[in-house]
């Protein structure tokens, strides 16, 4: 068993029951940290939650996962792996 995604309320601004790591975790129902990759997990994060990042408080660590913090203090932890720079071409790889 692998690594899961985990809340973290510690910053959180508003005292809220539920924040947007909360609802963000809904992003990720087909979570398996065996096949998720850092830069899918950011893309989906992207898609679904960019009005809400905080990009400059959010990290990717090949060896542990995502860290992504959203604007009302609340951080999103996922699990996940990158071997993507081995050369298997793929479009993280080359650049876009």
């Amino acid at each position: 068993m692998c690594g899961q995604l985990v809340v973290d309320r510690a910053h959180e601004k508003f005292g809220a029951a539920v924040t947007i790591a909360d609802l963000a975790r809904n992003s990720f129902a087909d979570f398996n940290c065996q096949f998720s990759h850092i830069y899918e997990v950011w893309e989906r994060l992207e898609a679904d939650w960019r009005d809400e990042l905080d990009r400059s408080a959010s990290t990717m660590e090949y060896a542990t996962g995502v860290s992504a913090r959203f604007k009302d203090g609340s951080t999103l932890h996922i699990s996940a792996w990158a071997d993507c720079c081995d050369g298997s071409g793929c479009r993280h790889c080359r650049g876009y």
